[in-house]
């Protein structure tokens, strides 16, 4: 089997347009969670979120088009910019691949009433009279038009976990033989009246203004109320191992292995157990050949809700039952919020930053871990360290579980 590697990454988030925006930003443990401002959520109980700040600017009347109708367009194509330009990428080839995730096609109106059926007619008024919606693969189609058409390509839907299964299943592509060069990575955008509206009523969200002089969204911490919707976009480039040394490009991480479940357990809870999440972690130790005892850090899922954290930390507890009291644990959506689609692969970033520099971004939030949460988390401030190997964990609606192993890239 082919080994494969990183050469090239591009990020949109909340904290910071660019790679190294994003990183200074992270070891700054910068909140990129605020008031929203995107359009009038006063008629809403949750009224904040991780908005991407910067101005994006797209190359032809058509990108700017689609991304006047969807703006989560323009994070893909930005961040796919990136990352195919570090990674020396000008166009594709019949043997290269292009898997990309987001969540949902966008109907948005910039109106919201407090009052439901007002609400409903403005909505639905908005639809006949302003149709804003996109299909999922315009993104895709997009790329394809600036960069040339893949020999594979395919856009997945899977909620919250797909920024990391399309990772792994890049990875596994290269790793078979089946392509050389996958560009992978989620985009999203829920922060519309719809988008927040849906989460409120699932009763996610956290509805509360934040205390004074505490983060809003607070993974594994006592005082946790809810997630915090957030937004963007992360892309990386994978190519085969020899490939790249041969082309001299600089490897920025090596993908050891991807594990993904299933709980069939709930439409939208996690299975209580934990066991699927702890099944996809095991899964990528056990593809990438690697023990428990091998992972220097593990990058958490950690939403800041109820249900889900203790789950999380439970699984973790159970596959790294020798170790976990001295592996620290990150929660970067504390400073970015949840960026559903987007969130594995942008935190995959994330630890390939630790990887490099050895700077493992803070939990902005934590304060006093939360009943059922005990696990090593790193607190307000950057914990320097060395570190050779990460896990890192998506999960998504429905019980979808991935997880993902990282080593650093070195020749």
């Amino acid at each position: 089997m082919r080994r494969v590697v990183i050469t090239g990454f591009g990020v949109v988030s909340p904290i910071g347009t660019g790679a190294e925006a994003f990183f200074d930003a992270l070891g700054q443990g910068r909140d990129g969670i605020a008031p929203i401002r995107r359009f009038d959520a006063s008629g809403l109980e949750a009224r904040y979120a991780g908005e991407v700040k910067e101005p994006l600017t797209f190359a032809s009347e058509y990108e700017q088009s689609l991304v006047e109708r969807d703006l989560k367009v323009g994070f893909a194509l930005t961040a796919a910019a990136e990352a195919l330009g570090m990674a020396g990428v000008s166009a594709f080839s019949p043997d290269d691949c292009i898997h990309i995730g987001t969540s949902l096609e966008t109907f948005f109106s910039r109106t919201f009433s407090a009052e439901p059926q007002a609400a409903r007619d403005a909505f639905f008024q908005n639809l006949v009279t302003h149709p804003s919606w996109l299909p999922l693969d315009a993104a895709l189609r997009a790329i394809q038009i600036r960069y040339g058409r893949a020999g594979q390509a395919m856009t997945n839907c899977s909620a919250c976990a797909v920024g990391l299964q399309t990772l792994g299943q890049a990875f596994h592509a290269i790793r078979a033989g089946r392509c050389s060069l996958a560009l992978a990575g989620g985009f999203d955008s829920l922060i519309n009246p719809l988008g927040v509206g849906g989460f409120q009523l699932l009763g996610a969200l956290a509805v509360s203004d934040p205390a004074p002089g505490k983060a809003f969204c607070r993974p594994f911490d006592a005082g946790r109320c809810g997630l915090v919707l957030g937004e963007g976009a992360g892309f990386v480039v994978l190519e085969e191992r020899e490939r790249a040394l041969a082309l001299g490009k600089t490897l920025y991480a090596e993908v050891r292995g991807y594990g993904a479940t299933l709980d069939a357990h709930s439409l939208s809870a996690p299975d209580p157990d934990g066991d699927g999440a702890a099944r996809a972690m095991l899964t990528a130790l056990g593809d990438a050949k690697l023990p428990p005892q091998a992972v220097d850090h593990i990058n958490t899922h950690g939403t800041g809700t109820q249900l889900n954290d203790p789950v999380e930390a439970a699984a973790i507890r159970r596959v790294f039952a020798d170790t976990w009291r001295k592996v620290p644990v990150a929660a970067v959506k504390s400073m970015l919020g949840h960026s559903i689609a987007a969130a594995g692969s942008i935190e995959a970033i994330a630890c390939i930053h630790t990887l490099r520099h050895g700077v493992i971004p803070p939990n902005i939030g934590f304060d006093t871990v939360g009943t059922g949460c005990e696990l090593m988390h790193v607190g307000r401030k950057a914990l320097s360290c060395d570190v050779e190997c990460v896990l890192t964990n998506s999960f998504g609606f429905g019980g979808q579980n991935t997880a993902l192993v990282l080593t650093r890239g070195e020749t």
